[in-house]
């Protein structure tokens, strides 16, 4: 039986066999002595995620003075059903990514199909032929009970099948570039280890050529400025050796905007993986304090976010306050407190707990549970309650769904039994929660609506006027903003219409 994996968009790809294999490999040299002949670096990027992907194509694009590509780039996926069907669309030349940023199709076309200097495979052996590798594995953090993060843990298996397998492969003056957020420690008491287990097998004489391991940590924002963020960011480094922060200096400086946005060298692997989970464990907290306050401003008739934009024009000290919302996703900041908090013990053995941050994971995880209890407040029995979610991935403008807080909404919901029907312009196929169907049809989906809810900020949803909404619905439904959505002459506007409208941190609307 053929074996398939199969894209968001229903397309199937077949599973390469071993004669896919054998050409492939022969592919794969041919290309890599073309590239050398032109004095190109050959780079792998392990794993074609959200970053992955992306991130390759990027390092693709970097040209020298003269305007010439400066790496070839093997972009590699494993062959699983789940995911290999990357390969195929990226070779044609298109993102397996959804995005609002125009630069994104634009980057992908331009390495791929004109400068043809980015190619993607499900090769092991593909790592046997660069100077570089850049890893970004999914590494996940563990939560094995909801609302209760100081459970977590941090299941490296995968990873650490991932980096065996590049010292299985790799030459031993290849550069081992991380850029996964790892638990702090990963580099020095994961990573090296295994490489250098694997070189000795190898017969590589450690002690002549230790493996070559960096880590800089990526901030990636897939919004309307993903590609930016990546290329036009400051980049905190370090590396397990002085020649491993050598080549890694050298690799950044090449791809990266540098002249604009200067480079960090920290002193080690260990302080570079920290910045990153402490980078985001303050994002964290700084958004749950929000939240708290926001559940406050609501029983005292205060509008949370008018107090936040007061605050705010304090700048330098109280203008990074963010805001409340239906709740925390994406891969960054719902897990690397978890990730860190893990470390302590299991990597350097050291006693207590990040409390704070890992209270604030708790306080995000749980607040979409506040979105239901605002919509039981005006309706007490939810059962059979037709409820529409407009937005399911974590962020505005993107597909992306992981750990996204639209999940928690609508399980708890369908829990309470109601009838939950979600919407998303950016997301085909809801890998987290397939048993519901992600429509892309607003007028149908909203038709018959006793409840709508404004989860995700996408454009098409801010740009609805009330009667539009109204007047799909065919009902004078309940309407929820979970973070400033509708400003007050929308607000008004329905309740002209008949509408009742709540909303987090919203305790002005009366």
């Amino acid at each position: 039986m053929l074996k398939v994996s199969i894209a968001p968009d229903g397309r199937e790809f077949p599973l390469p066999t071993e004669q896919d294999n054998e050409q492939e490999r022969k592919v794969l040299l041919q290309i890599t002595q073309e590239q050398r002949a032109k004095g190109r670096k050959i780079v792998a990027v392990q794993g074609l995620g959200f970053v992955g992907c992306v991130m390759a194509s990027v390092v693709a694009d970097a040209t020298d003075k003269d305007g010439n590509p400066i790496y070839y780039v093997h972009g590699h996926q494993r062959a699983s059903k789940r995911s290999y069907w990357k390969v195929p669309i990226i070779n044609s030349g298109v993102p397996p990514v959804s995005s609002s940023d125009p630069e994104v199709p634009q980057i992908f076309h331009r390495t791929v199909v004109e400068k043809k200097n980015f190619r993607a495979t499900s090769e092991d052996s593909v790592y046997s032929l660069v100077d570089v590798v850049v890893v970004d594995i999914q590494l996940d953090a563990t939560k094995p009970a909801f609302g209760e993060a100081e459970k977590g843990y941090c299941d490296i298996t995968a990873f650490r099948e991932g980096i065996r397998m590049l010292g299985q492969h790799i030459n031993p003056e290849c550069l081992v570039l991380v850029e996964t957020t790892v638990p702090p420690g990963t580099c020095q008491k994961v990573v090296k280890p295994i490489l250098e287990e694997e070189f000795t097998k190898r017969g590589i004489d450690i002690t002549q050529n230790p493996p070559l391991v960096a880590h800089s940590y990526e901030r990636v924002m897939p919004g309307s400025k993903y590609v930016s963020s990546i290329r036009d960011f400051w980049r905190v480094f370090s590396g397990v050796n002085p020649r491993s922060i050598e080549l890694c200096r050298e690799f950044l400086s090449n791809v990266l905007d540098v002249e604009n946005y200067p480079l960090t060298q920290l002193d080690n692997t260990n302080a570079s993986e920290l910045a990153k989970t402490m980078e985001n464990s303050y994002r964290a907290t700084n958004i749950a304090l929000t939240l708290e306050w926001a559940r406050f401003a609501e029983q005292i008739g205060v509008d949370i976010f008018k107090v936040r934009d007061a605050i705010r024009k304090r700048k330098g000290t109280h203008d990074n306050l963010l805001r409340p919302s239906l709740g925390v996703g994406g891969y960054c900041l719902t897990k690397d407190p978890v990730l860190a908090n893990w470390a302590m013990g299991a990597l350097f053995e050291v006693p207590g707990m990040l409390s704070m941050a890992i209270n604030s994971v708790n306080i995000n995880d749980t607040m979409p549970l506040h979105t239901i209890d605002l919509i039981k407040r005006e309706i007490p029995d939810v059962r059979n309650l037709r409820i529409t979610v407009l937005g399911v991935s974590y962020l505005e403008n993107v597909g992306d769904t992981r750990h996204s807080p639209s999940k928690t909404l609508v399980e708890f919901l369908r829990k309470d039994l109601s009838h939950v029907r979600a919407h998303d312009p950016y997301v085909e196929h809801w890998d987290e929660l397939e048993e519901v169907t992600v429509e892309k049809d607003l007028p149908a989906i909203l038709e018959g609506s006793e409840v709508v809810i404004f989860a995700v900020g996408h454009d098409q949803y801010k740009n609805l006027e009330p009667k539009e909404v109204v007047d799909m619905c065919k009902t004078r439904p309940l309407i929820i903003d979970c973070s400033n959505f509708l400003d007050d002459v929308k607000i008004n506007k329905y309740k002209g219409l008949g509408c009742k409208v709540r909303g987090v941190g919203k305790g002005h609307i009366v």
